[in-house]
């Protein structure tokens, strides 16, 4: 439905008509609710009426008084979306202040005004900066596997004829029998990020690779027949698909607050729905005995968006749930995740349904009105339970069976059942008797147990498709009703996977998909246009510019190794697809790589004394940090202006060499800096996971420059897309860099010889900071001492004992686990005694756990 924009001129009828506080029964739903608090400054005002009205409300504008205690007078305009009544303010409203709402719609009676008034939030602002969207509970470097385990990389390898990359996370087929027609929509966790369609015999469908750090999750099919999946990095958003798999739409919540990551669902009229995070400023010292008097305390809203992306229906936890009903959470703490959504979906009402897994309850809301039709679990249960002695406890994905009014599938995972176990529950939903009743379950025998994510998707042949979501638990199962396993695949992997699903779906790709991986004697290029099974043969074209229309070789099969290029340059790549018809598809996505052959004791960093200015070199400043790089006389000069709170806030990047299992390395470079201050340098995964090759940890800078050495075995998987990383955040101390280099050994006897011995004790802010639920503390000895490093709550309380022994003089780090711990501040007490001359040291340092 095409928007009207109705341009406001203030009215001052305030003064002629005499206003009421009492809702007419014309209108059925006010955002934000009269006499709400914790209202984002930068909200809009949302009516929605009575549909008989729509005539009206086409034809003639309703007249809005918005009045800011601190604010004043708001002008703005007026958005019609079918009975809904959007009033935009054209600036903010200030924090903490009074807002006053004075309506006149065109079918009130004369005279007639409706008023009402609402409280802004204390928080001015939504930074994504500070609050990035939460992850279920845990991040999986938490769950007793090093992340180097997640690194998928190794050669490409050829699945059923379809070539896959070097680091396709491969997936291990055990049982396939007789399942639902459709294939298998994952995305992994952990390792380089794809999304993926696979059959059932594990051979890719089609796949889409995500290089860096960016990670894509909750990849499936909407009722729109279009594609979603959620993207981070620096969108945090939602992303809509058409079958080609190109992005045709992105959704973000509006109003100013943050898109949460867990889901979106979206209507055949294109009305999406996500989960809105929603941050306050909370005396708790009034709530709960001991509470923090400034508390961050985390809520949810859910935002419905009109096909135009207008908000058309908001409803905040703050005007419906009590803090204090949070299960199992800190109160106590610095920062409370109280409510925790992690789904929404829409039932056969049109009316919407939420799982909110910190109050382990189910809730329905109507959607035309905003009020509560029931509760089911948590501390606000309003039915009896049949058939079921469990509950359910920290669930997760709730979804309406489809054809099957009142009945819904939770994937429960009992993070406080008795003993811990997860499993998919039915239960029919009784509103006239208050009862549920388990109608279906499926347990897994011996019990299988997940502590986060998972989902459980019913089919249209009535069998049920699970995915357990944690490490070595199968990411796509299949049961028929009668609980026979049907499918069961994991990744070779065994990495976690937020969500997957089976859809049908078919599709055939206009161009061909392409991916170029450098190696150090030749370039692979792999490709495939995924859906057509009449390409006869492949046709590549390459060149030292972009758009390159020079055909060089032609193969039947979906990669083609290049072992003739010129050394040191920078070669464009793109390929087409032929079919039997001789028809040639259109050009495919274009590639570029450094080619970078090598031989054993050459330098695989490129221009690493500078002498070719800052070529091939990446430099960025992120998180709010501030910092200029430029080569000056032979060196490579990093000026901080502002430090930021991570070493990596700031960093010197050279990617895309090769390393591999079982050879040894020297990674060595010359560095300064203006003064005394840390750094850390790295050789590591060019991905997500961050795994580090060269175990350098941070390292001490002075005014001198130092010739700094690091030998290493390369004990990890072989990664063809290594990178340098020079992390120059955490000081405003200028760094000058010079001669990096990484080199194979032609021996494997290399000896450490790192000058970095520090003159006195040191404590470095562990880091990440904030973060959950692993970080890593470092330290500096002066030679051999006695350290002691314990952590404490904010109550002085001890938690642990990371370290009581006895440690040679350099540098050292541990890391520490919070897993079962909750969000809040908590510290970490170093005391540290040379054993020469008892010289001693001791300091606390400050961190936040954030869940």
């Amino acid at each position: 439905m095409k928007i009207k924009l109705l341009f406001l001129s203030l009215f001052f009828f305030v003064d002629s008509f005499a206003g009421s506080n009492i809702k007419p029964k014309e209108i059925l739903f006010i955002y934000p609710n009269p006499g709400s608090q914790f209202i984002h400054v930068n909200s809009t005002i949302i009516i929605k009426v009575d549909e008989k009205y729509l005539s009206q409300l086409n034809n003639k504008s309703m007249n809005f008084s918005v009045v800011g205690s601190k604010s004043g007078y708001h002008s703005g305009k007026i958005l019609i979306s079918k009975n809904t009544v959007i009033f935009e303010p054209e600036t903010m409203f200030e924090a903490s202040e009074k807002v006053d709402v004075t309506i006149l719609p065109p079918f009130f009676v004369p005279g007639q005004v409706y008023t009402f008034s609402f409280e802004t939030n204390s928080i001015k602002e939504f930074d994504p900066k500070v609050f990035q969207p939460f992850s279920d509970d845990n991040n999986f470097l938490a769950l007793n596997k090093t992340s180097a385990e997640y690194n998928t990389v190794g050669k490409p390898t050829s699945i059923n004829g379809v070539t896959v990359p070097s680091d396709f996370p491969k997936i291990n087929v055990v049982i396939s029998n007789q399942t639902a027609p459709g294939k298998i929509f994952i995305s992994n966790w952990g390792g380089t990020s794809y999304m993926m369609i696979m059959e059932n015999d594990g051979t890719p469908y089609f796949y889409k690779r995500f290089p860096g750090s960016t990670q894509t999750r909750d990849f499936k099919v909407q009722p729109t027949g279009t594609l979603t999946r959620r993207v981070y990095e620096n969108l945090n958003c939602f992303v809509e698909m058409d079958s080609q798999y190109t992005t045709i739409d992105t959704f973000r919540c509006k109003n100013g607050y943050g898109t949460d990551e867990h889901d979106i669902q979206l209507l055949p009229d294109h009305h999406s729905f996500m989960i809105a995070l929603d941050y306050h400023s909370v005396d708790m010292s009034k709530i709960v005995s001991g509470g923090q008097t400034n508390a961050t305390v985390i809520g949810n809203s859910i935002q419905e968006l009109d096909e135009n992306h207008n908000i058309v229906f908001q409803w905040s936890c703050w005007n419906n749930f009590n803090i204090a009903d949070a299960v199992h959470e800190n109160l106590q703490a610095n920062t409370i995740d109280y409510i925790h959504m992690n789904s929404i979906a829409i039932d056969y009402d049109s009316n919407i349904v939420i799982s909110s897994r910190h109050l382990s309850e189910i809730t329905k809301i109507n959607r035309k009105t905003g009020k509560i039709m029931w509760r089911f679990g948590g501390a606000h249960n309003q039915f009896t339970i049949v058939n079921d002695p469990y509950g359910i406890s920290y669930q997760h994905n709730v979804r309406p069976v489809p054809g099957k009014p009142d009945q819904y599938t939770i994937f429960d995972n009992g993070n406080y059942h008795s003993p811990n176990f997860s499993r998919v529950v039915e239960f029919k939903i009784d509103t006239l008797n208050k009862t549920a009743t388990k109608v279906w379950e499926y347990r897994h025998s011996p019990d299988y147990y997940t502590s986060w994510m998972g989902n459980a998707q019913r089919l249209p042949n009535g069998n049920t498709y699970i995915d357990w979501a944690d490490n070595p638990l199968p990411k796509a199962y299949e049961v028929t009703p009668s609980g026979q396993t049907v499918y069961q695949a994991n990744f070779d992997q065994s990495m976690p996977c937020y969500r997957s699903y089976r859809f049908e779906w078919e599709s055939v790709l206009k161009v061909p998909y392409l991916i170029a991986e450098s190696y150090s004697d030749k370039v692979t290029l792999i490709f495939n246009k995924f859906g057509d099974n009449t390409v006869k043969k492949y046709i590549v074209y390459v060149g030292l510019s972009p758009h390159p229309v020079t055909p060089i070789d032609s193969t039947s099969g979906t990669s083609i190794d290049l072992s003739n290029l010129s050394n040191n340059k920078l070669y464009y790549f793109r390929v087409t697809a032929r079919n039997i018809a001789g028809i040639e598809s259109d050009y495919s996505n274009e590639e570029n790589v450094q080619v970078k052959f090598t031989q054993p004791g050459q330098n695989l960093i490129v221009n690493g004394d500078f002498s070719l200015g800052n070529t091939i070199w990446t430099f960025n400043a992120r998180n709010g940090a501030a910092a200029q790089g430029t080569v000056e006389n032979g060196e490579y000069v990093v000026r901080v202006t502002n430090s930021g709170t991570a070493y990596s806030d700031i960093q010197l990047i050279q990617g895309s060499f090769p390393l591999i299992k079982g050879k040894h390395y020297t990674f060595e470079f010359d560095a300064r800096s203006t003064g005394n201050r840390v750094m850390e340098p790295r050789i590591a995964q060019n991905g997500g996971n961050y795994v580090v090759y060269s175990k350098t940890g941070p390292i001490v800078l002075t005014s001198q420059m130092t010739h700094f050495k690091y030998p290493f075995e390369m004990t990890d998987p072989t990664d063809y897309l290594a990178r340098v990383v020079m992390n120059c955040g955490t000081s405003n101390l200028t760094c000058y860099f010079d001669n990096i280099s990484v080199k194979e050994d032609l021996t494997s006897d290399a000896a450490d010889n790192n000058p970095s011995v520090p003159g006195d004790f040191m404590l470095y802010q562990n880091y990440p900071n904030p973060f959950n639920p692993v970080t890593e503390i470092n330290y500096s000895l002066p030679e051999l001492s006695y350290v002691n490093i314990e952590i404490f709550d904010i109550l002085g309380r001890k938690i642990k004992t990371l370290m009581d022994s006895q440690q040679d003089a350099g540098l050292h780090h541990v890391k520490f686990d919070a897993s079962n711990l909750t969000s809040g501040i908590y510290f970490y007490k170093f005391d540290g005694r040379t054993l020469k001359n008892e010289k001693s040291f001791s300091k606390i340092n400050k961190m936040l756990v954030l869940k």
